[in-house]
C-alpha cells in the first residue's frame, strides 16, 4: 500500500517543527542556560525520543562544522540579549548535514549547561586604528592599534582575553565580582582599577595606574620563588606607578619577581599612544622603529645593525614616522633609502 500523501505531509511539517525547535534550543545553549531554560529543555528531550535524535544530530553537525563550545572566538562583534545575526545560516548548514544523523538517536541526553553569559563582546582595531569600548558596568576599554579582546560577563566574574597587541582599562567598582584580563595565560585581576596591559611576542607587560592588581602566572609553568620563603597566590601584587613583566618565553622560567616603580615621565611616555604620539626619551632605535611600525603599514627596517642600539628621543604622531626619518637624515648622518611601502635606514659611509 503506498503512503498517504496526506499523512506524509503531516509527518514532514512535523519533523520540520521539531528540527526548527531544537535549532532555537541549540542556540539558546550555546548563549547559555538560566535554570529555568534548563528545566525546561530537560522535559522537552524526555517528551519524545525524536526531540533527543534531532537534538543530537544537529549538535554533532555543529561541532563537526567547528562551532561547538562557546563559540566565542569565531563571532564578530554581539550584543547582549539579542539572538545574533549569524545563527540561523549556520543552523541551516548544520540542519543539512544532520539529515546523514536521522537514523541515530538516544532515549534521552545529560545536558550540562554553560555558565550564564550576560553579555558578549569581540572587538579590534585595524593597523593605525583605536577604538573605545564602553562596557554595560561602566568599564571602558581602549584599544591601541592592532589589539583584540573578547568580553564575557557572567554571573560571578567579568572576564577579557587579550588576544593581540594592547588594551587600557578603566575598571567600575564591583567587590564580589572581579575582572580579570587574561593575556597568554597570564591573569591580571582587579575590583576596580585603571590599568595598561601589552601582549608582545615573548612578554606581558602590566602597568597600573590607579588603585591595585594581582597578577597570576601561566597556569602551564611552575613559578620559581626568589628570596622568598612562599609564592604567593596571587603571584604578585601591583599598586598605582608600578610595573611587571612577566617572560612568555618557553625556556624561560615565569619568576615571582616583584614590580618596579615607574616614575611618571615614564608612564606618560608608555601611555601617549591613547594621544596619538608616540614618546621617546633615549629610546634604542631598534625599539623606535617597532613602534612606528605598529602604526603604520609603510615598514621602517634597519639595514644596518650597529644602529640597532643607538638611542634617540623625541614626540611624534604615531603615523608620522616620515618627520622622524628626515630627523635622522639631517641631524644623525644617517641615510634612508625610500621605496614604495619600506624605508631603510643605513648609517653614512665615513
Amino acid at each position: 500500500m503506498s503512503p498517504n500523501p496526506r499523512n506524509q505531509m503531516n509527518a514532514d511539517a512535523e519533523l520540520n517543527a521539531i528540527e526548527t525547535t531544537a535549532a532555537d534550543w541549540l542556540v539558546r545553549r550555546d548563549r547559555g542556560f538560566t535554570p529555568a531554560q534548563e528545566r525546561e529543555f530537560s522535559r522537552w528531550l524526555a517528551c519524545d525520543a525524536r526531540h533527543a535524535a534531532m537534538f543530537e544530530a544537529l549538535d554533532t553537525a555543529w561541532v563537526l562544522m567547528g562551532e561547538g563550545g562557546s563559540g566565542a572566538a569565531a563571532r564578530t562583534i554581539q550584543t547582549p540579549r539579542r539572538v545574533i545575526p549569524w545563527w540561523p545560516t549556520m543552523v541551516a548548514a548544520a540542519a543539512a548535514i544532520a539529515v546523514g544523523f536521522a537514523g541515530w538517536s538516544r532515549a534521552s541526553r545529560n545536558v550540562s549547561p554553560r555558565p550564564a553569559v550576560e553579555y558578549e563582546l569581540t572587538a579590534a582595531t585595524d593597523v593605525g586604528d583605536l577604538r573605545k569600548v564602553d562596557l554595560p558596568d561602566g568599564s571602558v576599554i581602549q584599544l591601541n592599534t592592532g589589539s583584540a579582546v573578547v568580553v564575557r560577563y557572567e554571573p560571578h566574574e567579568r572576564r577579557v582575553r587579550l588576544t593581540r597587541g594592547e588594551a587600557y582599562f578603566t575598571v567600575a567598582k564591583n567587590p564580589g565580582r572581579p575582572f580579570i584580563v587574561n593575556a597568554a595565560g597570564v591573569d591580571v585581576r582587579v575590583m576596580g582599577t585603571v590599568f595598561n596591559v601589552r601582549l608582545r611576542a615573548d612578554t606581558v607587560d602590566v602597568l597600573v595606574t590607579e588603585g591595585k592588581v594581582s597578577v597570576q602566572p601561566p597556569s602551564r609553568e611552575k613559578v620559581i620563588p626568589t628570596a622568598m620563603p612562599a609564592v604567593p597566590t596571587s603571584w604578585a601584587e601591583l599598586t598605582a606607578g608600578q610595573k611587571l613583566s612577566v617572560d612568555l618565553r618557553p625556556a624561560a622560567p615565569v619568576v615571582a619577581a616583584q614590580p618596579v616603580p615607574v616614575p611618571a615621565a615614564a608612564i606618560r611616555q608608555t601611555l601617549a599612544w591613547q594621544e596619538r604620539r608616540l614618546e621617546f626619551d633615549a629610546t634604542p632605535l631598534a625599539e623606535i622603529v617597532m613602534e612606528f611600525n605598529r602604526h603604520t603599514r609603510h615598514e621602517l627596517v634597519i639595514a644596518d645593525e650597529r644602529l640597532r642600539a643607538v638611542r634617540f628621543g623625541g614626540s611624534f604622531p604615531v603615523a608620522d614616522y616620515e618627520t622622524f626619518v628626515r630627523m635622522l637624515e639631517k641631524d644623525f648622518g644617517i641615510v634612508a633609502e625610500r621605496r614604495e611601502r619600506r624605508t631603510f635606514l643605513r648609517q653614512r659611509s665615513p
